[in-house]
């Protein structure tokens, strides 16, 4: 490969990099962990959701991890908007860091081939390299 076809592609890896760190610094409010809604029993003996026919009545909840144990965290129904949208930050913040991974992986991979291609030009130069 060419070096201005790698010296074009490294550019183009830090403009990536720099988009994707500008979108994740961007980030003014997150909340670790997924949002979701599932359905309970109560309990009582003369409740509907004691038919078992019923999935019972819904439970909004945050699941995170802390300390290497999975939590759960009820959710007014009034701040299930909010959450919503915190949780979802989080995961977009989270799928741009594994972009970011792979552009350092990528750009890592092209400054080898770059400094390699360099080295091999620069060797030509003199006989003794």
């Amino acid at each position: 490969m060419s070096r201005e076809k790698l010296t074009d592609q490294i550019k183009n890896t830090l403009l990536e990099i720099d988009h994707i760190v500008s979108d994740m610094i961007n980030v003014s409010e997150m909340v670790g962990g997924s949002f979701g809604i599932t359905f309970r029993k109560c309990g009582k003996a003369n409740c509907w959701c004691r038919n078992a026919e019923k999935k019972g009545h819904p439970f909004l909840r945050i699941t995170y991890v802390e300390n290497k144990k999975s939590r759960t965290k009820a959710i007014p129904k009034k701040d299930e908007e909010w959450i919503k949208k915190r949780t979802d930050h989080y995961k977009i913040f989270r799928q741009n860091f594994q972009k970011l991974r792979q552009c350092e992986i990528t750009l890592n991979d092209l400054l080898n081939h770059f400094e390699k291609d360099v080295k091999a030009k620069t060797a030509q130069l003199r006989d003794y390299l």
